[in-house]
């Protein structure tokens, strides 16, 4: 069956129909009654052959419209590892094909082929996550997946050092998170710390040469025993597929960051750095391979330079020609050749400007040291300033977690004008923020934890709220074209009506600046 003159001879003379009908019988009584060995060897060579018909495009419609895709796709319950093989890389082949995906599609199909990448071994998930890379294509496909509850056993294969398998799996979830709720779903799951840890290239990665069609004659000759693995590449290999997977993570982040608490996220877990550094190109390796992962890494910058809030952060990595092109996108263009310029106008800038902007990445590095200490607290960032000061992402030195520290500078006229009046202005902060730490318990209302004097400046230590202001979803909403629906406003405006109830009514503490920039919004829409 190897010779296409054969393959064309058993189609003429019916006997696709009949091996299919004949591959039906056996798989029925072989996953009605056991493990027969002789059925066993039946269907995998049967599976083989069905694989070399769908191994040639113009050849995949005879082996649907035989029907075998429905006998393929039921012994992917198969308990004899060579038969499961055979049937999952029949289906590979025919899913090329966008006609044959679809029919596939229409089978039960997507629970048994979680059941495979959650429990059997590696080369049947990998496989198993190639097949299902090239269903997801199909709509109803992504909606099972989503119906079987299938994002934390995709996730559970990130923690994988098989390159391949990571790449077929990266890709099934930029197809999954095009679904609002799946999105969602894949970063509370802890899925976008994931995605970012691969980016950040210090894991060490195995690979293999094998292909569908090696690996299909291998499992007819009884030979698939183990994978191959990274003693059959070269570092150069390695590298080239090393390059692939990054890509994919970065088109996985482009849609994750539609959503904008992910964005959000993507920004809190140093995203920004991790993936800018994947613009600077290293003329050692790839040209093509590396070209193609700085687009796919421009591309997810500029969806997160759609971000209002973002957009400060960029200015400060890019000279102005290369910052003008990199705006004259536009927001949220999906068309990867839309950055082949941008990475062109990149790789011809001197030395000395690729160094300026490597700099410039590292110095939004939030790992780097703290750029300074205030008291007993370590600074790591500045999330903002307003009339009466900044506002900066902290640390105690002594500990983890992360707070907000708010620094007014006490010579603002608002506290008076001269230093009698300031210090009874602080004075009565204090003792109202006092009142406030100790009294307000809601979990629509920040927490205060201390406040403290250093040069004649006020810090105001809180709570570190993850999330964004609503004047910003606003603004995001605004340039997608898209609005609040109905539903999340009440859920929004009710938490609010809460948190004002709650201090107006049982505190008697009247809030004086609510502006939607006040206002922020967390995971599942909580309000703060």
């Amino acid at each position: 069956m190897r010779d296409p003159c054969y393959q064309e001879m058993l189609h003429s003379l019916g006997g696709i129909e009949n091996l299919a009908q004949c591959m039906e019988i056996v798989a029925h009584g072989y996953l009605g009654s056991g493990e027969a060995q002789h059925s066993v060897d039946k269907l995998v060579n049967m599976t083989y052959i069905f694989q070399k018909l769908a191994a040639v495009k113009d050849q995949r419609e005879w082996v649907t419209t035989s029907g075998a895709h429905k006998t393929l796709v039921n012994l992917l319950s198969a308990r004899d590892t060579n038969v499961l093989l055979g049937a999952l890389l029949a289906l590979a082949s025919l899913a090329e094909s966008p006609e044959c995906r679809e029919k596939i599609s229409e089978l039960n199909i997507v629970e048994n082929l979680l059941m495979i990448l959650h429990e059997y071994d590696l080369l049947s998930k990998r496989l198993t996550a190639e097949l299902l890379r090239l269903l997801c294509a199909e709509c109803q496909v992504r909606e099972q997946v989503k119906l079987y509850e299938g994002v934390p056993i995709l996730l559970s294969l990130l923690h994988s050092d098989h390159l391949q398998l990571l790449w077929s799996v990266v890709w099934i979830l930029v197809q999954v998170c095009e679904d609002p709720e799946t999105s969602v779903e894949i970063r509370i799951w802890g899925g976008i710390k994931q995605i970012l840890h691969i980016l950040r290239g210090d894991r060490n990665f195995v690979s293999d040469h094998s292909s569908i069609g090696s690996l299909s004659s291998a499992n007819a000759a009884g030979r698939i025993q183990q994978l191959h693995l990274s003693e059959d590449l070269s570092p150069r290999e390695i590298q080239e597929n090393t390059f692939s997977l990054q890509a994919a993570c970065c088109a996985a982040l482009t849609e994750l960051v539609l959503d904008d608490t992910n964005a959000h996220q993507v920004v809190q877990e140093n995203g920004i750095y991790t993936i800018a550094k994947l613009i600077l190109r290293n003329k050692q390796k790839n040209a093509a391979k590396t070209n193609l992962l700085q687009c796919y890494a421009f591309r997810a910058l500029r969806f997160l330079f759609s971000m209002e809030r973002n957009r400060p952060l960029f200015k400060r990595l890019f000279p102005t020609d290369l910052f003008e092109i990199f705006i004259d996108i536009g927001h949220y263009v999906r068309d990867i050749s839309a950055y082949e310029e941008l990475v062109s106008k990149l790789n011809l800038l001197v030395e000395d400007e690729l160094k300026q902007i490597a700099e410039n990445i590292e110095s939004i590095n939030q790992n780097k040291a703290p750029s300074k200490y205030i008291g007993n607290y370590a600074v790591l960032d500045h999330l903002g300033s307003g009339a009466f000061g900044c506002v900066y992402k902290v640390r105690k030195r002594s500990g983890q977690n992360l707070l907000a520290m708010k620094e007014v500078n006490l010579h603002n006229p608002a506290f008076g004008k001269d230093k009698k009046d300031r210090d009874s202005s602080v004075r009565n902060i204090v003792s109202e923020l006092t009142i406030i730490k100790e009294q307000l318990y809601h979990p629509n209302v920040v927490r205060y934890y201390k406040t403290f004097l250093e040069n004649d400046r006020l810090y105001i230590v809180m709570e570190l709220i993850e999330g964004v202001p609503l004047g910003e979803h606003f603004s995001s909403l605004k340039e997608k074209q898209h609005h609040f629906a109905e539903e999340r406003l009440w859920k929004i405006f009710i938490q609010l009506c809460l948190a004002l109830r709650y201090l107006h009514k049982e505190k008697r503490i009247i809030h004086r600046d609510l502006t939607p920039n006040n206002i922020m919004l967390g995971d599942k829409d909580r309000v703060t």
